[in-house]
């Protein structure tokens, strides 16, 4: 009987110390590392935005579709590109904040990114508010893609779905 109790001791203490191991502290809130939002728009051919966030990496990409640049007196070019850049976050974990110069976007064909390294993204701030779902984007765009020279500003604000 008392090596029943001295071996039913030993597995106490050992259940008692593998239990109390970890730290609960239910004051600090856990913030996930990874965002998908996207812009409201209406029609497909509208312009929308998809923000692709992750705070893991150095970098988080901005999808921007149906972006209309300038060609002077000619009509419009519209790109569907995506743009990587570095992605900081508040303290509330709510806003982030894209900025940036001389990045080289992707041309985006189908869901496959191609380099556009003739093309280039200056200037990018974007802001984007989780709680009020609101979002604003502006960047310079000078270079040249598929065969037209490009000199742009692009610049838009809207809501999040």
């Amino acid at each position: 009987m008392k090596k029943f109790f001295a071996i039913l001791s030993i597995f106490t203490v050992l259940g008692i110390m593998f239990c109390s191991c970890g730290k609960d502290d239910p004051d600090e809130p856990v913030t996930p590392n990874i965002y998908r939002l996207e812009s409201e728009h209406g029609v497909t051919n509208d312009t929308y935005l998809i923000y692709d966030i992750d705070l893991s990496r150095d970098s988080s990409s901005i999808y921007v579709y149906n972006a209309a640049f300038s060609l002077g007196e000619t009509t419009p070019m519209t790109l569907n590109i995506r743009v990587d850049a570095p992605c900081t976050v508040n303290q509330t974990g709510k806003v982030f904040t894209f900025a940036g110069t001389g990045i080289v976007p992707n041309l985006m064909r189908g869901n496959t990114p191609v380099p556009i390294s003739t093309l280039h993204v200056n200037n990018l701030r974007s802001i984007v508010d989780i709680v009020n779902k609101t979002y604003s984007i502006s960047f310079d765009c000078k270079g040249t893609a598929m065969g037209r020279d490009i000199d742009g500003h692009y610049d838009k604000e809207g809501k999040l779905k």
